[in-house]
């Protein structure tokens, strides 16, 4: 028998308080399971050692601590399960080419093994954000966190129009494609296009790229909807010029950003450039190019870091004053850049810059 099934009601919260995850807090959890999504595509489950539950919302992400080669590394991943089921937290990983954690993952981790996370994190979900009349657009592995969302709202049998469009390279490449193809066929409230770039004459979907014509013809009431975006750069670039062209305000958009890099930003100026972090009492003369991560690291100075691409806000910093040229990827919301805070990974001084840190 289960060991709460003889708790009263008055009793039975208190109890399941009691088992949830501690939030931002690292924790070890076991991998129970890996899945086969696609060829180049796994999804992790873990379990928590302790019996706990695992407390998100969904959309957010987690961040997987690893030891490779004697390496202590640390990775952002979003979390592809839904909130509503808390036994247990999945992340769904694509091998990318020349990806470190990614291919270690893949040839490496296995059931039964033990690993740490810590989180949740991120701004990009369910419960912080207003979400009638949902559209969530995803290409490639960027699917996993709006999966989640999807998941969740499922789960609780939401009643919302609830639109759906994934981009893929192949239908092979069409990652949870039974399962989106289930929920829609489940829920009529529920409608899930797939958009291959490349498909063969057995592919009945739309073909090609997304443009502004194939997002309103697919979701005709588009402007007065919420997006929920998440995929590799040029796919979000590509998102966002269609929905500016539509006329979507800013306010009806929110997005995630996974892979790629963003471009280096060229300082060609001969002004010396220098860091100093006022509470570490530690300065730094930086080399051309140099990130304030750069600088922190040569310095001694932790920052905690991820996925070192300005897309996760891990390394977020208030910088007291002083100028740098930031190449980010939306891992900063507006109101963290106007309060400066700057990401260490890809921020780099442009002259002296003093940093809360």
């Amino acid at each position: 028998m289960n060991a709460h099934a003889c708790l009263n009601a008055s009793e039975f919260l208190p109890a399941m308080r009691g088992r949830q995850w501690a939030p931002t807090t690292r924790q070890a959890v076991h991998c129970l399971r890996v899945i086969d999504e696609t060829d180049d595509v796994k999804t992790f489950v873990f379990t928590s050692p302790m019996d706990r539950m695992f407390c998100f919302s969904a959309g957010q992400y987690v961040l997987v601590h690893l030891n490779i080669n004697a390496h202590a590394v640390t990775r952002s991943y979003s979390v592809s399960s839904p909130p509503t089921r808390p036994l247990d937290l999945q992340i769904t990983v694509k091998r990318t080419l020349g990806g470190f954690v990614s291919n270690w993952l893949h040839d490496n981790l296995s059931v039964g093994d033990e690993i740490e996370i810590e989180g949740p994190l991120g701004s990009f979900n369910l419960e912080d954000l207003q979400y009638e009349r949902p559209l969530f657009l995803s290409g490639g592995s960027g699917i996993t966190p709006v999966m989640s969302m999807l998941r969740a709202l499922t789960d609780r049998a939401d009643d919302r129009e609830i639109r759906f469009i994934h981009s893929a390279k192949t239908p092979a490449d069409i990652i949870f494609r039974s399962e989106l193809d289930a929920l829609a066929a489940r829920f009529p409230n529920v409608q899930v296009t797939c958009v291959c770039s490349q498909a063969d004459i057995a592919w009945t979907g739309p073909t090609g790229r997304i443009d502004s014509e194939m997002l309103l013809s697919l979701v005709p009431d588009l402007q007065k909807r919420v997006v929920f975006a998440c995929g590799p750069e040029t796919y979000m670039k590509a998102a966002r010029a269609c929905l500016d062209a539509i006329g979507l305000a800013p306010s009806q958009y929110h997005q995630e950003s996974f892979g790629g890099s963003s471009p280096r930003v060229e300082l060609t100026s001969t002004i010396t450039s220098s860091v100093r972090f006022v509470r570490s009492g530690i300065s730094h003369i930086c080399s051309t190019g140099e990130t304030l991560l750069d600088a922190a690291r040569q310095s001694g100075v932790y920052v905690p870091t991820a996925c070192q691409q300005g897309v996760c806000g891990t390394c977020r910093i208030a910088k007291l004053s002083g100028e740098v040229a930031m190449d980010d990827l939306g891992g900063l919301t507006p109101e963290e850049k106007s309060a400066n805070y700057v990401l260490a990974c890809c921020s780099r001084p442009k002259g002296a810059v003093l940093l809360d840190l």
